[in-house]
């Protein structure tokens, strides 16, 4: 499932290549230690001179972001009052770089992220430039024992699929790529907004994202020769897991609803995510097979969180 955009990838001298402006937005909530990590590589490892971070605190407390900035005085740091969560974080980073810094890219970053090549915010801009019609980027995610993560996707009827095969020299033309690392033109940003908040705190923000500008004449493209390691998933064990899968389950109502059609809709909402309720994968890079499910302990009470997940007063009763 290659894109149709094939040329070779030859990096420019970058005496010779422009260098545009780049916000790098990374939100925070209590990972501290993969944040440090984090940031101590994007300084260590980034070639690429031409860009400012900015970390936003999102745990309502402040503690974590003062003692960072204490210690990477290079970053620019917003302490939010409240929980905000992912969208509500990233959309306050966006909208505080373009006040301050007004970039031509704004790169949302997950703080359990890892940079681990030199030229990946070169090899990004290279490709970006080369055709105006391209609006959003995403790379190779890896698991740190380097194994594939997520290198984007395709909506295939009511699934929302992943790729996992594909060239590694190709750039692929997807219709969504993972929010760990996602790229984004700020001409994107002007025709099109911010995240949508209807998803907080977190899931689904990112794919939403990706198929509005493509429904807004964009291209979605992700370059598997980029790589960046993502520690996935230490946020969201954190929470309970009762709050978790009402957040699953509330979140793909909405965007199935918004971005699904007929009988593909009608599937992943009442007859996909009741299934979900009752089983679970055994292992996380398990493909959609019977044989690769197990019954849930809690597969009633989880029925009935699907149910709550159709009332916003009720769920958010919970998730509060």
């Amino acid at each position: 499932m290659e894109s149709l955009i094939n040329w070779d990838i030859g990096l420019e001298d970058n005496s010779k290549m422009k260098n545009p402006k780049i916000a790098i937005i990374i939100c925070t909530y209590n990972q501290e230690k993969l944040l440090e990590i984090c940031l101590k590589s994007l300084k260590e490892k980034t070639n690429y001179k031409n860009y400012k971070v900015y970390l936003i605190e999102d745990s309502g407390r402040g503690e974590i972001g003062k003692r960072i900035k204490r210690k990477f005085k290079w970053i620019d740091l917003t302490i939010n009052k409240k929980n905000l969560g992912f969208s509500g974080s990233n959309n306050v980073g966006i909208k505080k770089s373009i006040k301050e810094y007004n970039p031509d890219y704004v790169l949302l970053l997950n703080d359990d992220c890892e940079v681990i090549d030199n030229k990946w915010l070169n090899k990004i801009i290279e490709v970006g430039e080369k055709d105006k019609k391209i609006g959003v980027l995403g790379c190779k995610i890896i698991y740190p024992d380097g194994s594939l993560q997520n290198i984007g996707g395709k909506i295939e009827r009511w699934k929302i699929g992943s790729i996992d095969s594909f060239n590694e020299k190709n750039i692929l033309e997807v219709d969504h790529v993972m929010g760990a690392c996602i790229i984004i033109k700020k001409e994107v940003i002007k025709k099109i907004g911010l995240l949508d908040e209807v998803y907080s705190p977190y899931l689904l923000e990112d794919t939403d994202y990706c198929l509005r500008a493509k429904e807004a004449g964009f291209k979605i493209v992700s370059l598997p020769f980029v790589k960046i390691i993502h520690k996935k998933g230490k946020s969201i064990d954190s929470l309970e897991d009762k709050k978790r899968l009402l957040v699953r389950f509330k979140n793909d109502i909405i965007f199935s609803k918004r971005h699904l059609k007929g009988w593909n809709k009608f599937f992943r909402i009442f007859i996909y995510l009741p299934i979900v309720a009752v089983f679970k994968k055994k292992n996380d890079t398990d493909k959609l097979k019977l044989s690769k499910f197990a019954l849930r302990k809690k597969f009633l009470r989880n029925l009935y969180l699907w149910l709550i997940a159709f009332s916003p007063r009720k769920y958010n009763k919970i998730l509060k």
